[in-house]
């Protein structure tokens, strides 16, 4: 029998079905994964890759359009480290509906160019491909408007609310729209999301974001099925509310899974939800692969598999997309090496 690869492996996976192992995820901020190259002696990013033993392989468009400074498409002006944070709110004050059609910053989908996907899909047909743009309909809404004012908006003004968010969606359904008619086919997972909790609870109640933000995940849901693909959404936080919701959608698969925050308890989120949709993320990035030692990342990796991969529909990455700089390399490596030790199905106890 051939060996699996990571495309059939990840597959599995998101069938709920056992692969030969767990599958393995990878994101890191630019810093980090170059100390990692330096301490596992590789060349470049795709052989690191190799080295950690990662399935999947990411592919984006690529930002042709005005130059943008310190201010993103949106016309945001941001600062501060790795995503940074809004230092502007163009949408600011915002009243009317009238007032959202008028806005002239609106970007424009030609800013993108697509046309390198195919070539890049090619040389990783034996990985499980993520595409698509990366849809955030609500945290750019929100931006726009600026956040407390979006979030009283949304019960004093909820029509001029959902307007913004329409033009967002509607911004973002054509770069997909496009994505998908460049590469869909040799795509696997559509991967889009916005964050909705915070370490306690959600951002907002969730009557509001079955209101708001609901039909849209819906709509993206949708298109990526209309590709075939996979759809995986992203979320940090305490959002174990919004799961059975995601369920109903027929959401494949939920990213990142961040254990220290409230009623994301492993065991919990297996039991209940574990038949129903893929868990993409679980390992802690909030306190043991930053402080602990090597033992201890490794302890943790076997008991997050030892909770998670029975039956498939698991996933390992750390519990944020974004390893950090200041991450250490050798608690990551150790992180990777052990999951592909421990993680394989056939012959376990």
């Amino acid at each position: 029998m051939n060996p699996m690869n990571s495309k059939e492996r990840v597959r599995l996976a998101f069938e709920h079905v056992e692969p030969d192992r767990v599958p393995l995820w990878y994101g890191a901020a630019d810093g980090l994964t170059h100390r990692l190259m330096a301490a596992c002696g590789v060349p470049d990013e795709e052989a690191l890759m190799r080295r950690l033993r990662i399935d999947f392989r990411r592919v984006h468009a690529r930002y042709v359009g005005p130059p943008l400074g310190n201010r993103n498409i949106w016309g945001v002006e941001r600062g501060g480290d790795y995503y940074g944070q809004p230092l502007s709110h163009p949408l600011a004050g915002v009243e009317t509906i009238e007032q959202v059609e008028a806005f002239t910053g609106w970007p424009s989908p030609d800013s993108f160019d697509f046309s390198h996907l195919r070539a890049e899909c090619e040389q990783w047909r034996d990985y499980a491909i993520i595409g698509g743009p990366w849809v955030v309909v609500f945290t750019d809404a929100t931006e726009l408007v600026g956040m407390a004012e979006f979030f009283e908006k949304m019960h004093t003004h909820p029509e001029v609310m959902q307007a913004v968010m329409e033009k967002v969606s509607d911004f973002y359904y054509t770069l997909a729209v496009r994505f998908f008619e460049t590469c869909g086919d040799l795509l696997d997972i559509f991967f889009f999301g916005d964050d909705m909790g915070t370490q306690q609870a959600l951002l907002v109640s969730l009557n509001h974001w079955r209101a708001f933000c609901k039909p849209h995940i819906r709509r993206f849901i949708e298109l990526g099925r209309q590709a075939g693909l996979k759809t995986m959404f992203h979320s940090c936080g305490a959002v174990r509310a919004l799961i059975p919701d995601l369920i109903e959608l027929g959401l494949d698969a939920l990213n990142p899974v961040q254990v220290r925050a409230k009623g994301m308890d492993l065991q919990e989120l297996k039991a209940d939800f574990g038949s129903r949709i893929a868990f993409h993320g679980a390992f802690d990035h909030q306190q043991v692969l930053p402080f602990g030692s090597v033992n201890d990342v490794r302890a943790e990796a076997r008991r997050v598999i030892d909770i998670m991969a029975p039956g498939g529909g698991f996933c390992l990455a750390p519990s944020h997309d974004l390893m950090l700089d200041e991450f250490p390399p050798e608690n990551v490596i150790a992180l990777y090496d052990e999951a592909h030790a421990y993680g394989q199905y056939a012959g376990k106890e």
